[in-house]
């Protein structure tokens, strides 16, 4: 059966200008999610994800951001939208989880007055039925007595209570792609356990799909179907998420693995990777990682490689698989 793209992003590249230079923080990078699929993007801290994210919602300042590069989500070029048109797809069609709730959301503002105010700028609904419609939302996402909720503030709840009210809030116009930018992050293990059971459970009903952005690749095997693994503004393997955890092929991914703490392994110590992600200002000259590389050779220190791809479905940015070698597997 052939599946539907949803979302289609074609050589995105984002830049910043300051007061000595241009910066560009995402290089070119193409990926596509389908419908009713979640597609992990995962990497560390400085790698571009959420940046992309805020790109594909046009939520990047405009003074300063220059976006180049094709974004179209249901056949609509998003990069050439009129605001007032964008404003309608933001929050209704498009919605996005922030990483951090208590200042995502208004402190000023109860809860059931923000939720509302999705609902009524959205759907053609009396406030009344908007508030029906909150509080059946923040009865889905397991919150207790909503009745009371919505007329506490933000600072009132708890992390996981308010990362619930976020979640609500994003579904309750039943968008067609939800990104979710570290929707797990300063959560302890039981209440991200909840948080991620609760996703699976709104994409079942809702049929909606999912990016999930996150350092975190246990989230990814538990949530993901599709991975993209983003360094330092590029895309450096993508597959299948089974592919990925059974052979993962770039040096970068390897490394990522190696430090995973495994309960099933008698190992003393990590392996973490060396050095740092490199400033989007200083970015070596060849391969990205070459810095950070336990396997670099001269080339990677001096030519940047391309996508290749490795196996069906299975994608990687590396000079060790240009001949068809790599790291075995």
């Amino acid at each position: 059966m052939t599946r539907v793209k949803l979302l289609e992003v074609k050589e995105l590249k984002i830049s910043f200008a300051s007061q000595n230079a241009v910066i560009t923080a995402v290089n070119g990078i193409s990926f596509h999610v389908y419908k009713g699929e979640t597609l992990g993007i995962v990497g560390e801290s400085g790698c571009g994800k959420s940046i992309t994210s805020l790109s594909i919602m046009r939520l990047l300042p405009k003074d300063t951001a220059l976006i180049e590069g094709s974004i179209q989500f249901c056949g609509q070029e998003v990069l050439m939208l009129p605001e007032c048109e964008m404003h309608n797809i933001r929050g209704n069609q498009i919605s996005m989880i922030f990483q951090e709730p208590m200042t995502s959301l208004n402190p000023v503002h109860t809860i059931g007055k923000q939720i509302d105010e999705v609902i009524l700028l959205h759907l053609k609904l009396s406030g009344k039925e908007a508030r029906i419609l909150t509080l059946d939302m923040l009865k889905k996402v397991g919150i207790p007595r909503p009745e009371a909720i919505v007329k506490d503030y933000p600072y009132q709840l708890s992390g996981g209570m308010r990362q619930r009210v976020m979640i609500a809030m994003s579904l309750v116009c039943s968008p067609g792609l939800l990104i979710a930018d570290e929707p797990t992050t300063a959560l302890d293990v039981t209440i991200q356990a909840q948080i991620l059971d609760l996703m699976r459970l709104m994409r079942k009903e809702m049929g909606a799909s999912i990016i999930m952005v996150t350092h975190d690749l246990g989230v990814v095997a538990e949530m993901c179907e599709r991975v993209l693994v983003m360094y330092a503004g590029q895309i450096v393997e993508e597959a299948e998420v089974v592919s990925l955890f059974a052979n993962p092929k770039h040096p970068y991914t390897v490394g990522l693995m190696k430090s995973i703490p495994q309960l099933n392994k008698s190992v003393s110590r990590l392996v973490p990777i060396p050095g740092q992600v490199p400033p989007f200002s200083n970015m070596p000259p060849g391969c990205r990682f070459a810095p950070r590389c336990l396997q670099v050779m001269n080339k990677c220190r001096n030519e940047n490689p391309s996508l290749l791809t490795v196996q069906d479905g299975h994608n990687c940015r590396c000079w060790l698989y240009e001949n068809g070698g790599g790291l075995g597997g």
